[in-house]
């Protein structure tokens, strides 16, 4: 056997894109390739899109209701005001806890009398602030009553048109 026979010798196979008389191999390229960090920043935007309305916004708590003032009946509503100058029961104006607190016990039993006369669960408190008297003072006064034991007090605010 000379060599000439398709299994003697080497066999060399000729690739028609791996020439070597025209091979040109690019250099390396100093560019940052931006396509992984689009993606990583669409899926870190898809996530946080996600995961936003999750958030905590607080605790899921019952809200009271809205209660008109006209809805109950003369006398049996007690109407407490704070300003500057000091609090207020319905006309009588207060400066001290004790004097407040006794005086609102007065005014909340005879509205209580009034209540049960026309068959209403109150007596209830309305605690108006005004606007431009500081909060600490509303919240003062809100304590005061508090340390009576009311169970109905109810805020009232400008609804404004």
């Amino acid at each position: 056997m000379s060599g000439t026979g398709p299994h003697t010798g080497r066999r060399t196979r000729r690739i028609p894109y791996k020439s070597d008389k025209h091979a040109h191999s690019a250099g390396p390229q100093s560019n940052i390739n931006v396509t992984p960090l689009v993606d990583v920043c669409l899926v870190l935007l898809i996530i946080f899109m996600v995961v936003t309305p999750m958030l905590g916004r607080g605790k899921d708590v019952q809200l009271p209701t809205l209660v008109d003032a006209d809805s109950h009946k003369e006398g049996d509503q007690v109407f407490v005001s704070v300003d500057d100058e000091g609090v207020w029961i319905n006309q009588d104006a207060y400066t001290s806890r004790g004097d407040f607190q006794d005086a609102l016990r007065a005014e909340v039993a005879m509205a209580e009398g009034k209540a049960k006369a026309a068959k209403y669960d109150g007596p209830i408190v309305f605690l108006k602030g005004d606007k431009k008297t500081n909060y600490g003072r509303v919240r003062v006064v809100m304590e005061w009553i508090q340390g009576i034991n009311l169970s109905d007090v109810a805020l009232v605010v400008d609804v404004g048109s």
